[in-house]
């Protein structure tokens, strides 16, 4: 072996430098594994910290169900009289629109609410006196339901409550998707009563948002299927054609998806056939912008609408007036005259109760004047 010194000191140098590289390599080895293992411990952390969250606020809403005073009740007055829950939907329902029946930004709340007085519905004229707790009591729901059945008036103190209700029950389901509903309601008001779209758009936008995170939080909900689809159809009635040819697409799935939930819901049956007759007398024009940007449209015949709405009518334990309606219409469209007379006549025998039954019955009447000449002597 060489022992020249020269030749040593080359070898000392490679063997330091190597030395050096793999302790180099070594040290960030070591590091990263660190680093590795306290990620994985901080990931265990929050994940704990999550569960224990989740823990007290099921523990929280047990303890305020417990501490409620059965004495405190809140007492609301409606102006119509209550026959079943189903019959709430009869306020709803007009030609020019696919989906009829039927946030959490506190701006918005105030600007749907602090309409012109000559709109009608103003906060001042809600009894502040009949909204007061106890919120935290399911009859509230019964209540709510009862000021849906009602007037103009009376959806709009829904409304209200439920405001009020989702403070005290963030979250909760029962009110999240009546939420929707009611902001459907008032969007319809200004559609039919005051020709007002923008109020209109606002409100349902609003109602969207509720659908949405209902949605989120309890995805196999059928309301909240429902309640989203209703108000997607409204939004995209209220926009562009293709909007609307959108929001046709979104009412379809979120319709099924609530039928598959529950079957036995006959409203869904009712919606189900508005789009079907929508789809069915789609003009030439919407059904090209369909193909363009889909390919196709929504599915749906006449038919297969006049099975559905026959399909409530059957099932259902009320009468919608926006139901006598549709299946007229449909009768006309396929030329049975005499049977869409019979269905024109008993839509205009349903009381009218709001703006949106006022807007169906001039409607009714128009046609009935137009094919009563194919009435059954």
């Amino acid at each position: 072996m060489s022992t020249d010194p020269h030749w040593l000191k080359g070898v000392i140098a490679v063997a330091v430098g190597i030395g050096i590289t793999v302790g180099s390599v070594g040290v960030v080895f070591i590091t990263r594994l660190l680093e590795k293992k306290e990620k994985l411990l901080l990931k265990q952390e929050v994940d704990e910290l999550n569960t224990a969250i989740l823990d007290l606020r099921s523990e929280f809403k047990a303890l305020k169900k417990k501490v409620i005073n059965p004495s405190k009740r809140l007492t609301l007055s409606s102006s119509t009289s209550i026959t079943s829950e189903a019959s709430l939907y009869t306020a709803l329902g007009t030609d020019d629109e696919f989906h009829d029946m039927s946030s959490e930004n506190e701006e918005s709340h105030s600007n749907m609410l602090n309409a012109n007085s000559d709109d009608g519905l103003t906060t001042a004229n809600v009894d502040k006196h009949n909204i007061e707790p106890s919120l935290l009591s399911d009859d509230i729901f019964d209540q709510v339901d009862e000021l849906f059945e009602g007037s103009d008036e009376d959806k709009l103190k829904a409304y209200k409550i439920l405001v009020n209700l989702n403070e005290e029950r963030t979250d909760d389901i029962e009110v999240l998707w009546r939420l929707a509903k009611s902001c459907q309601f008032v969007s319809k008001y200004y559609t039919a009563a005051k020709k007002n779209s923008e109020k209109s758009k606002v409100v349902i936008e609003e109602g969207l948002k509720w659908a949405s995170h209902a949605l989120e939080m309890y995805p196999g909900n059928c309301n909240a299927h429902k309640w989203f689809a209703i108000c997607s159809g409204a939004r995209g009635q209220l926009g562009s054609t293709k909007e609307k040819i959108e929001g046709g697409y979104v009412f379809q799935n979120h319709i099924n998806e609530a039928i598959k939930i529950n079957p036995h819901d006959p409203t869904l049956y009712y919606l189900k056939g508005k789009l079907e007759y929508e789809v069915a007398v789609l003009s030439s024009f919407d059904r090209r912008i369909a193909g363009w940007l889909y390919g196709e449209v929504p599915s749906g015949t006449i038919e297969e609408a006049i099975e559905n709405f026959l399909k409530f009518e059957r099932e259902s334990p009320i009468q919608l007036k926006d139901c006598h309606l549709h299946l007229a219409k449909c009768y006309i469209a396929t030329n049975n005259y005499e049977t869409a007379v019979e269905w024109l006549e008993k839509a205009l025998q349903l009381p009218v109760k709001d703006s949106e039954d006022k807007e169906t019955d001039i409607e009714a009447n128009q046609l009935l004047k137009k094919y009563l000449k194919y009435k059954k002597m």
